[in-house]
């Protein structure tokens, strides 16, 4: 987009103005603050929440928890060894 096409389009908007940025002035009017412009409530709190945009389930999504110890992965395997053998 070159100045000059930027320059129409802001011309534009004096006269008609988005419709997203007119309801943004009216909530505003009305006391709206977006979350953003609002100061964190607790520095600590604000350390511990997940970043904006990322999804994030309280409950867990039903997997079990990571196996990381190498004798346990080793032994788990055995069985899985040992079981498929047998069949």
């Amino acid at each position: 987009m070159t100045l000059a096409e930027a320059g129409e389009i802001f011309a534009y908007w004096e006269h008609s103005p988005p419709a997203h940025l007119m309801v943004q002035v009216i909530a505003r009017l009305l006391g709206w603050i977006p979350s953003a412009d609002r100061p964190p409530a607790d520095g600590a709190a604000l350390a511990a929440s997940p970043p904006a945009g990322l999804a994030v389930s309280r409950e867990g999504l039903g997997m079990p928890p990571p196996v990381l110890d190498i004798d346990a992965l080793r032994q788990r395997n055995q069985v899985r060894r040992a079981a498929r053998g047998s069949r």
